[in-house]
């Protein structure tokens, strides 16, 4: 890929990587982790489409997870403990 620093670090500790790319003058989303040797696997390839269901997904976790912490429900976990919680990555 392109860039050197990761997006995002997922809670499982992936470096994710995103990044516009071009085929044929149509514009796509890559979604991309980093796997051991320094090359990437490919997670998500969306359309516009796709990328504003995935925006509305993420909205509604966003408001759900705030609501939650601003009524005192859910404390936020460090990343140690989300991967306690989800485990690492063992997709590689």
């Amino acid at each position: 890929m392109a860039q050197n620093q990761p997006t995002f670090t997922d809670v499982q500790r992936r470096e994710v990587f995103a990044e516009i790319v071009t085929k044929d003058g149509v514009p796509v989303l890559s979604i991309d982790k980093q796997v051991p040797g320094g090359s990437s696997k490919r997670l998500l390839l969306l359309n516009k489409v796709d990328a504003k269901q995935l925006a509305d997904v993420l909205d509604h976790y966003l408001k759900q997870v705030y609501s939650l912490e601003l009524s005192g429900l859910n404390a936020s976990l460090s990343p140690e403990d989300m991967v306690q919680l989800f485990g690492e990555d063992d997709d590689d």
